[in-house]
């Protein structure tokens, strides 16, 4: 499989970001809010997230400077195809993020303009709800975005 340094590399950021955030993801949602104080679960799952910045950021230094120290200059600036897939990715990614958005300003706003208390955050009793619910848009829209790309790059491959 013949691929440009652009896909490696997207296919890189899309793996880290399912491993170090689906990690993340699990370690928050397996948090028993009924066994620790509010505050203990804040200071928990912002231990975890702190990590997972830290390990996300780590491992694209290192994987994306092999990646780079492998390919060729003009294969590292790309051409008008790689703008092309990233503009279109972008474009999805950006829509899922603004739906994620939309459905955090619905939750915050519901019960203070309807008056009902049954909010998604009654299910879901996490630390930091609101903050949760945009991070965890925002990493879906990049990988919709990282997956996006490895499609229109596959489909120009063949």
């Amino acid at each position: 499989m013949n691929m440009t340094l652009k896909e490696k590399s997207t296919w890189l950021s899309l793996i880290a970001t399912l491993f170090v955030f689906g990690s993340y993801t699990i370690k928050v949602c397996s948090i028993n809010m009924q066994s620790m104080s509010e505050e203990e679960a804040i200071n928990l799952a912002m231990s975890n997230l702190s990590s997972a910045i830290l390990y996300i950021i780590v491992i694209e230094i290192i994987f994306q400077s092999l990646i780079a120290a492998a390919g060729k200059k003009i294969e590292i600036e790309g051409d008008e195809r790689d703008r092309l897939i990233a503009y279109t990715a972008n474009n999805s990614g950006y829509w899922v993020l603004s739906v994620g958005v939309i459905i955090t300003i619905g939750q915050l706003l519901l019960p203070h303009v309807i008056g009902v208390e049954a909010t998604i955050k009654s299910y879901f009793p996490l630390p930091l709800f609101e903050m949760h619910v945009l991070l965890f848009a925002f990493i879906l829209s990049e990988i919709v975005r990282f997956g996006h790309q490895i499609v229109l790059y596959r489909k120009d491959a063949v």
